[in-house]
């Protein structure tokens, strides 16, 4: 994305009411909560079958990842945003650990004319869709890392999809 393009992201997102993480920040630290999520499950140790599942919905931070942004951004030339999703990991009795996910962020338009992302990890098992203006988010994920460092009967792959809302990582509405 040009500086033009840059100046324009942060405008709107002026405008909207979130301040940038950082000054250039093309898009602002948040916080996102999912409301629902389901999706399928494939239990380990038996023939391969998903189950329909509702997962417990869980909260995950996105922010610009601006070592991605100085040194790949003009280089990829497709890719508007890159973004690290970070989730916190509840384990049994143990102190939560993080996932970190890296992801691509292109520039989408919606049907009623909203601008949004649409971002992809490589290779492509994660995919969120996030309203600009909103903040509402749709994320779908495939694969077997969805219940990474779980044991026993909860370890198998899975595919989801939930929906929810971001809010500024700073709290403010």
């Amino acid at each position: 994305m040009n500086s033009a393009g840059r100046m324009a992201g942060i405008t709107m997102l002026m405008a909207a009411g979130v301040s940038a993480a950082e000054p250039g920040a093309v898009f602002p630290d948040v916080v996102c909560t999912a409301v629902q999520t389901g999706g399928f499950h494939d239990y380990p140790g038996g023939e391969e079958t998903y189950e329909p599942a509702l997962f417990h919905p869980q909260q995950f931070n996105l922010e610009e990842n601006p070592v991605f942004m100085l040194n790949l951004a003009e280089s990829e030339g497709n890719v508007d945003v890159y973004l690290t999703m970070t989730r916190t990991l509840a384990e049994d009795g143990e102190a939560p650990g993080q996932e970190t996910t890296e992801l691509e962020c292109r520039e989408v338009r919606g049907a009623d004319g909203s601008s949004g992302l649409s971002c992809v990890n490589l290779p492509p098992s994660e995919m969120i869709l996030i309203n600009r203006e909103t903040f509402r988010f749709t994320r779908a994920a495939a694969g077997g890392w969805t219940f990474a460092g779980a044991t026993g009967d909860l370890n198998g792959d899975s595919i989801f999809v939930e929906y929810g809302e971001c809010r500024p990582a700073d709290g403010q509405p």
